[in-house]
């Protein structure tokens, strides 16, 4: 994630050919973000509801601050509605709703939530299943965007609409709990290096673009 951001912040000053690359700008894209989810959701699997809430509370504050900042000091770059807030949401609602779904068979759901994320992926362009669906244009005039339905005249440089991500999060919910029944966490412990990036993984996305950002632009000052 952070390599991609690093790469993405140096072609905004100098073209890298190979960054324009689809598998570059689509899978690695996507293969990030969705794994960013997957393990938000696993990790909201260990949590209480009333923390999940106070972190989604917490991230969507977080989120919005990013779109103040981008709106006034880079506005070329504005983000509405970034991961912050499409991370924020899916805690949200996950922490409302987990007692009610935390006891749901794992292996079903967890295949269910992976289908629908992927069928309903490109609703933002105005279809689901893979372009089969069309979606009516009136709802999109609306300009849902939290809800994954924007407008044409909608922007943002980074875009998470609650559908599909809600999806793939809950994937990785009933993965976590998934874990749990089969005593993954008794058997190999939760005290390793992955875990404890984990627990900064927050601070560390926070903070890495706006810092690579700069630091870009600090050395292209210099050449």
């Amino acid at each position: 994630m952070i390599l991609f951001h690093l790469f993405y912040d140096i072609n905004l000053f100098k073209q890298i050919p190979w960054y324009e690359n689809f598998i570059i700008n689509s899978v690695w894209q996507i293969s990030i973000a969705a794994s960013f989810f997957i393990i938000s959701g696993v990790t909201s699997s260990l949590l209480d509801r009333r923390k999940n809430i106070k972190r989604g509370i917490i991230l969507n504050i977080i989120g919005l601050l990013i779109t103040l900042v981008t709106y006034f000091f880079a506005r070329e770059i504005m983000i509405i509605f970034g991961v912050m807030n499409g991370l924020g949401m899916c805690m949200l609602i996950t922490g409302l709703i987990q007692d009610k779904i935390k006891n749901l068979n794992t292996n079903i759901w967890s295949t269910l939530m992976l289908i629908l994320y992927i069928c309903t992926y490109n609703i933002q362009s105005g279809t689901v299943l893979f372009g089969k669906i069309e979606i009516t244009e009136e709802l999109y005039n609306l300009n849902l965007f939290p809800l994954g339905l924007p407008s044409l005249n909608f922007t943002s440089e980074d875009y998470f609409g609650f559908i599909p991500w809600i999806f793939i999060y809950l994937f990785g919910f009933f993965i976590g709990r998934k874990l749990i029944e089969n005593n993954f966490y008794g058997k190999y412990g939760k005290g390793n290096i992955l875990s404890e990036i984990g627990k900064r993984s927050l601070a560390i996305y926070v903070l890495h673009q706006p810092l690579l950002y700069l630091l870009v632009i600090w050395i292209f000052e210099k050449i």
